[in-house]
């Protein structure tokens, strides 16, 4: 499906087309492509896919393996790309509690909650 955005380009908001919102991430993880295996940054995460720098340009549906950390390793798919960085779609989205947690983790500017701990009174 292709969306025709036609001469009212300048005003489109890709932004606005978007499932969810992305949070921002600076987690160094693994990654196969093909035979090769390399670090790279997760910059961004939403359910549903992920923003990666540190690769050269990659070819659009190609399958990548990313090594998170807490999860079984997964796959997602090049939807864009651009020198050193690329958009990916995962081949199932992440479930919700899962994504929280790893929101909770690593994500920039959110902290981990606290382990609830019993109120310890004074004698």
């Amino acid at each position: 499906m292709f969306l025709d955005i036609g001469s009212d380009a300048q005003d489109f908001d890709l932004a606005s087309l978007r499932r969810v919102e992305r949070i921002g991430f600076e987690l160094p993880v693994r990654c196969k492509h093909g035979l090769v295996r390399s670090t790279v940054m997760l910059k961004d995460l939403t359910p549903y896919g992920a923003r990666i720098d540190g690769l050269d340009k990659q070819r659009i549906g190609e399958p990548l393996t990313l090594f998170i950390p807490g999860l079984h390793a997964k796959t997602a798919f090049v939807v864009w790309s651009e020198p050193m960085s690329s958009g990916l779609e995962f081949d199932h989205p992440l479930h919700q509690a899962v994504f929280e947690t790893l929101v909770s983790d690593f994500a920039i500017g959110h902290h981990r909650k606290a382990a609830r701990r019993p109120v310890r009174r004074a004698a």
